[in-house]
Formats: structure tokens, sequence, C-alpha cells
């Protein structure tokens, strides 16, 4: 089983659910995290056409550690990350597979939207536990 990567907007509320969601139901620790905001990003995402390095959004590096990496971006992004997390996650995941001009619309519409409807939300810490899946 591969690790996937996935950059989150470290000041959106909604984009902090979303990673306490994977943590939840990601039981065997396939996926590590790093702000949009931080080193990591600026180091793994340098390379990338300028319409996905300027995207404030959700960013997965399937498979980061191998040489088979690939990069998903909006919509693509989060069901490639429900498909991953496998069990019932993946009939939602299965939309991964289709064409993404179907379903980023709706993704872009509620992140252009996600830091008014999450004002009052704030990033949870991650525990001392969980700390060794976090890049910086």
């Amino acid at each position: 089983m591969g690790k996937h990567l996935v950059f989150y907007d470290g000041n959106c509320g909604l984009c902090d659910h979303i990673v306490q969601f994977i943590l939840h139901h990601d039981k065997s620790e396939q996926f590590d995290f790093a702000p949009l905001q931080g080193s990591t990003a600026t180091l793994k995402l340098k390379d990338l056409p300028p319409e996905m390095k300027s995207a404030d959004s959700l960013v997965l590096i399937q498979n980061y550690k191998n040489s088979n990496k690939q990069y998903l971006l909006f919509g693509k992004g989060a069901f490639r990350i429900c498909w991953l997390l496998g069990g019932i996650w993946k009939i939602p995941g299965a939309i991964s597979w289709l064409p993404s001009c179907l379903y980023d619309w709706g993704y872009r519409l509620i992140a252009k939207n996600r830091h008014r409807l999450f004002a009052n939300d704030r990033c949870v810490v991650p525990t001392q536990a969980l700390r060794h899946r976090f890049l910086p």
C-alpha cells in the first residue's frame, strides 16, 4: 500500500474538518498531511503547472514516496481520498474515476464559499500521537 500526501488550506475551518475526517477513518495510516502554506508544499508542488500551484485547494499526491506519484486536485483529489480510505467510502470514491468536469463545479462552489461558511471554525492542533503524520 502506498503513502499519500494531502495538502490543505491551513487557514480553513472546512479543510480542518476534512483532515480530521480522514484521520478518523484512515486506520492504516496511509495519509500524511501538510498545509499549502508550509515548506513541504513549496518543495513538493513547485513543478506543477501554474493553475495547479495557484489553486487554493486540496491537492492529493497519491503514492508520494514512489516514482509513480499522481497529482489530483479539486473534486478528483477529494473523491480519490474516499476511494483510498476503502470500505463504505469506496462508494462515493468511485466518482473519482469519472471525468472531473462532471463534479468540479460543485467542489469549486463549496471551496469559493468555505471561508465564509466555516469562519468560526478553528484548526485543531494534532495530538502528540498524530504529529508524525503532519509535515511542515
